[in-house]
């Protein structure tokens, strides 16, 4: 498989996860990663817990994970590989490892879905069974631990909102508007005009890429040169 199929599938393969994850509220800025131990917390005030508690449950009722995956992925998976399909190979050329430049170039003035289609005139369907599986497959992992993810969304609401806060909430959410909204909050990131704009940020990402790498390399440049990569076969 060329450099160009294999970056391609990367992508394809990662976007829906973290598609998903855009879905999921969060109070405040998320942290940084850290190679230590994160420190404990403390659990949140009892009163606000049980004030987020009926909150949460409209919001995110049980099967809300299930619901995300089954009625979005098809669209997602489409609007995003008619993206990626689109790009044009002269901009991932710039973006390929030194050993893979020159297969990058010879597909110069072609589309990555052309360069695709020619290295595996099956690659469409093979990708859409592979999103298609791995769409399965995420959606009953991330049902199975749906209990624990209403509860951290509960103890973060309960440290965000103030007792009244949520009671604001609770009675907006029980209110015609508010349960249409809380019915399908969830659900908003992956419609179709959130879907179109990110259809558009691949090929700005790719675009960016090597002024980005360039910025690695010199944050990067005093530590000891990275292990070489074997070559496959």
């Amino acid at each position: 498989m060329t450099g160009a199929p294999k970056f391609a599938l990367l992508l394809a393969l990662t976007t829906p996860a973290s598609l998903t994850a855009q879905t999921a509220p969060v109070a405040g800025p998320v942290p940084a990663p850290s190679t230590s131990a994160p420190a404990p917390i403390g659990p949140p005030d009892a009163a606000r817990l049980a004030a987020a508690r009926p909150v949460i449950e409209r919001i995110w009722p049980l099967g809300t994970y299930e619901r995300l995956m089954r009625t979005t992925m098809d669209q997602t998976v489409g609007n995003m590989m008619s993206g990626l399909y689109g790009m044009k190979m002269d901009d991932i050329a710039a973006t390929m490892p030194d050993d893979d430049k020159a297969k990058g170039a010879a597909l110069k003035g072609k589309t990555l879905g052309e360069a695709m289609v020619a290295d595996d005139p099956h690659f469409e369907e093979r990708m859409r069974i592979s999103m298609r599986v791995m769409a399965d497959e995420m959606s009953r992992i991330m049902t199975d631990a749906e209990p624990e993810v209403r509860e951290a969304l509960t103890r973060s609401y309960a440290r965000r909102f103030t007792v009244a806060e949520l009671g604001d909430l609770d009675r907006f959410f029980a209110t015609p508007t508010g349960t249409a909204y809380a019915r399908d909050s969830m659900l908003l990131m992956m419609g179709p005009d959130m879907m179109q704009a990110m259809q558009s940020f691949a090929p700005r990402m790719m675009k960016e890429m090597p002024a980005m790498m360039a910025k690695i390399e010199a944050a990067t440049k005093h530590l000891p040169p990275a292990p070489k990569r074997s070559k496959s076969k």
